[in-house]
């Protein structure tokens, strides 16, 4: 089972906590062992131990199960066990789940009462219609519940075909770009996106890995396809040994206000500083944009379900009257 983002938060937390109090990753997945952690978890943990003892890496250790752990958390722990900054590493990432965590409970709870009307509209369509046809409570029920499955059929439809092409914008950058475009739900990937670029990027320069591999690993864990695409030229002119700030300028696929601040960051030598505060920013940004998604979206929702619902009101009162028009004739 794969851990949700709750559980993902709770988790480097308290992984956080110990290795700050001076614990060492063995002793504290030991005492996390101890406290009845979710049984992927639990795996992971076993996993550590087992990779530790046959001489590997505590990245590769940790991301054996690619199901379980994701390219952002592989990225960020192998960047702060190589600059020995692993506590930093573990809280970077108990912020970015707790904010993903949060952002998904709003919009759940946004997603509650469109859903209700949702299944009245359905209701209101389908009953009193049948009623006025004189059909038999079996049969009204049978209406109902098919209806209900054709609205099932739909939303999962429409869920898989947004899940498709959201996996495909990291390695299409028109895609990329078509979904920043959309009110709400593009200012929330694009900070996402960012936040993702900075932790990794501020991991990255901690650890004194180098300019080019930096960039490379910080723009794969952003999940852009625009920020993957820059990337590829930020990646040679760092091999060129080259400034980065003024490419960071020439992108588009960076806010200006960013590049700037990278830029003179690096003449400056205060680019951990810098990553740092914008890694904060750009988490406070999408967890802003997250909380207006999941107030915008089911007010656009619960809109489009009472056009269905007054659809089928009107629908009903047509074929009312049209009935006692036939009735009078």
């Amino acid at each position: 089972m794969i851990p949700s983002a709750t559980h993902k938060h709770l988790f480097y937390s308290e992984m956080a906590k110990l290795l700050e109090a001076g614990f060492d990753i063995r002793k504290a997945a030991a005492v996390l062992t101890d406290t009845q952690l979710p049984a992927a978890q639990e795996v992971l943990l076993k996993d550590l131990n087992q990779g530790l003892e046959s001489g590997e890496t505590i990245a590769s250790a940790f991301g054996k199960d690619t199901r379980t752990i994701t390219g952002l958390e592989r990225s960020i722990i192998g960047a702060g066990e190589r600059g020995g900054k692993l506590a930093p590493a573990f809280q970077h990432l108990a912020d970015y789940f707790g904010m993903i965590a949060s952002a998904r409970s709003e919009i759940i709870k946004g997603m509650i009462y469109p859903l209700v009307i949702l299944h009245l509209g359905v209701v209101i369509g389908t009953v009193p219609t049948a009623m006025m046809n004189g059909e038999t409570p079996a049969r009204i029920l049978g209406s109902l519940a098919v209806n209900l499955i054709i609205v099932y059929v739909i939303a999962f439809v429409l869920f898989m075909a947004i899940r498709a092409v959201l996996r495909m914008a990291p390695e299409k950058p028109g895609i990329d770009a078509l979904i920043n475009r959309i009110p709400w739900i593009g200012s929330t990937r694009r900070n996402l996106s960012m936040a993702r670029f900075c932790r990794v990027y501020h991991s990255c320069v901690l650890a004194g890995i180098s300019m080019s591999e930096t960039v490379r690993v910080s723009a794969d864990a952003s999940h852009s396809g625009l920020i993957r695409k820059a990337g590829d030229r930020l990646v040679q002119i760092a091999k060129d040994g080259n400034s980065l700030g003024p490419q960071f300028i020439a992108e588009d696929a960076f806010p200006k206000s960013f590049a700037r601040s990278y830029m003179t960051g690096e003449e400056a030598g205060t680019l951990d500083k810098d990553l740092a505060r914008w890694s904060k920013v750009f988490q406070e940004n999408a967890e802003s944009a997250a909380r207006q998604l999941s107030v915008m979206m089911p007010k656009v929702l619960y809109f489009v379900i009472l056009l269905f619902v007054a659809w089928k009101i009107v629908g009903f009162f047509n074929g009312y009257y049209s009935g006692l028009e036939e009735m009078m004739e």
